[in-house]
């Protein structure tokens, strides 16, 4: 039977034996459970990030989200590092470059709300709301997209590809497989009133009544978008944090990667916070050994439509 699974899902098995194999170490898990566990329940206990992170003004925000990531991220790698790591990369000015642009690149994605203003500046200010909603979506491509690649082309003499984000060892069917087990799991969690006060993440703020056409017209573009903007998030977590800084921390780059994820979910239901590390974890791991980030993205972009779809069924 084991080996029927293993078949089944091959090679993503494989991928988290070996890891497992090779990196687990019950004093660096323990500690990083530990320091995941106090700092997800700090924050949905007293609402840290909304209360004293999110703050209205972007500067104090921006700096603020730095600081935020930056414990998260760094948090991970001391952890990392006392548990016996014997990799040098804390002495490397190239680790500590790309490592700290990393987390001013996510930090800067998640304090820019620019896109309202845009929108207004587009539409008016009686429609500005759903577009900007969807222009929300695009600005992946410009806060973390295109820095990564301006990265990535000054030091790509280092890497067989743009951070994974290449063809080379996709494999479509375990993430199909990995899709069809989760919908389930979605279908049930659409039964609580905290994943239906979450999803559907689409409002069409009556745009269609206002611009006189079909709904499905304004939900097609949201989601388009919506799907794709898993794309950047692959990129500069699985690409950038694990492939990118594996050159200098090797299998070390997964589990900070892991801590700074979950600081991302902390204005998502709970649940979702707590899972993300599993999720994180594992694409982490594909990533690192397939050296692409094409599964992670097609896994992410479908749990996140399914979730859309299910929500809005039971909300009809």
């Amino acid at each position: 039977m084991k080996s029927k699974l293993e078949n089944l899902f091959y090679p993503l098995p494989s991928y988290v034996k070996r890891f497992f194999e090779e990196d687990f170490s019950s004093k660096k898990y323990l500690l990083i459970a530990i320091f995941l566990l106090l700092a997800i329940g700090i924050n949905f206990t007293v609402e840290f990030e909304t209360k004293y992170v999110a703050l209205k003004e972007f500067f104090p925000r921006f700096i603020r989200y730095i600081a935020f990531y930056s414990f998260a991220y760094f948090g991970g790698v001391l952890i990392v590092r006392l548990s016996g790591s014997k990799k040098n990369y804390l002495r490397s000015p190239g680790y500590w470059f790309l490592s700290i642009f990393a987390m001013v690149v996510l930090a800067f994605d998640g304090s820019y709300h620019g896109a309202y203003d845009i929108a207004k500046y587009l539409v008016g200010t009686s429609s500005y709301v759903y577009v900007g909603r969807v222009l929300g979506e695009v600005r992946n491509l410009f806060t973390i997209l295109i820095p990564l690649l301006v990265v990535w082309w000054f030091t790509r003499k280092h890497y067989e590809s743009f951070f994974g984000l290449t063809l080379k060892n996709v494999i479509v069917k375990p993430y199909m497989l990995l899709l069809l087990i989760m919908l389930p799991l979605i279908i049930i969690a659409a039964q609580t009133d905290s994943f239906l006060e979450s999803y559907p993440m689409f409002n069409a703020y009556r745009m269609d009544e206002k611009w006189d056409i079909a709904k499905i017209w304004l939900v097609m573009p949201y989601e388009f978008f919506y799907g794709s903007a898993f794309l950047s998030v692959e990129l500069l977590f699985r690409g950038f944090l694990v492939i990118g800084l594996a050159r200098f921390m090797g299998k070390d780059a997964i589990l900070p990667m892991v801590c700074v994820y979950a600081f991302l979910h902390f204005e998502k239901p709970m649940g979702e916070a707590i899972s993300s590390v599993f999720g994180g974890y594992l694409l982490g791991i594909f990533a690192y050994y397939s050296r692409n980030i094409w599964g992670g993205v097609f896994v992410h972009a479908g749990i996140a439509l399914m979730m859309e779809a299910v929500a809005a069924l039971a909300k009809m």
